[in-house]
């Protein structure tokens, strides 16, 4: 792949990133927890920088079907000591438990052994004592490449990431000295995401169509303002957001779909609307 962001897309996937492995760790249901375990694989998987990241720190594939098997509900998972190794093996943990199971404390009851535990006790130490360690690492490294591609210092530089995920090579372009030119470019962008949306929402099963044809509608008319070569007006960002913002609560957190309309709002929300 060959893409050029700007530092304000690497900023907004930095913070769904965080938002998204804060709901996780923060839950206390078994179900619930499955359920943010998906989404926050689903972002990891979706995000090529991010699973760039995953792939590069992959050292080996773990056969989990076995290591559940062989560690009673009193044990706890022997982590690895080597950070790609942590970082591959938290990864396939998770990416395992989202695929084969429905309660999360399926796998986390060796993490609360003691009188008086509850699930609710299970699910957060094991996402403090383990998942927390990926999530560290995860936010260690957007945070190493937003000082290395020095974005708080040029707030208008460009991000060239070239290559396949796995083998990504990041470079700061340089500030955009004119203003026209760079509106144009994050235009670009924007008008390139929002027709990816566009595709996505047509295909989308939702049951109420009425409010499914208003999303693409409005979402086709700020596109057509940006292929026109015109700033869109607010009333249109407006009502864009607000029947994305609609459909957001009946699209299953966990899919890209979803990453989708989110990464939209918050572009919209950008611009003067």
């Amino acid at each position: 792949m060959e893409k050029v962001i700007d530092i304000k897309e690497f900023k907004i996937i930095s913070r769904q990133f965080r938002r998204f492995a804060g709901d996780l760790l923060n839950a206390e249901d078994p179900y619930e927890a499955t359920r943010l375990a998906k989404r926050f694989i689903s972002y990891i998987d979706n995000e090529p920088i991010i699973s760039d990241f995953i792939k590069k720190a992959h050292t080996k594939d773990y056969d989990f079907e076995k290591i559940i098997r062989e560690t009673s509900d009193f044990q706890k998972f022997e982590i690895p000591l080597d950070i790609n190794e942590e970082i591959s093996f938290i990864y396939q943990l998770l990416k395992y438990i989202t695929t084969h199971f429905e309660r999360y404390d399926t796998v986390t009851r060796g993490y609360a052994f003691y009188r008086g535990a509850t699930i609710s006790d299970s699910i957060r130490n094991f996402n403090k004592e383990v998942v927390k360690l990926l999530v560290n690492h995860i936010t260690d490294y957007l945070e190493g490449k937003a000082i290395e591609l020095g974005i708080d210092e040029k707030p208008n530089a460009k991000v060239l990431i070239q290559g396949n995920v796995g083998q990504l090579n990041f470079t700061e372009t340089g500030d955009i000295e004119a203003h026209q030119t760079n509106n144009h470019n994050e235009n670009q962008e924007l008008l390139s995401i929002l027709k990816d949306l566009i595709r996505r929402l047509k295909d989308a099963e939702i049951n109420n169509t009425e409010d499914k044809e208003d999303a693409i509608d409005f979402v086709q008319e700020v596109a057509n303002e940006l292929e026109s070569g015109n700033t869109p007006k607010p009333s249109v960002i407006r009502r864009a957001r607000e029947s994305l913002n609609k459909i957001r609560t009946v699209v299953d957190d966990t899919t890209f779909l979803a990453t989708q309309i989110d990464k939209v709002i918050q572009f919209l929300s950008n611009i003067n609307g």
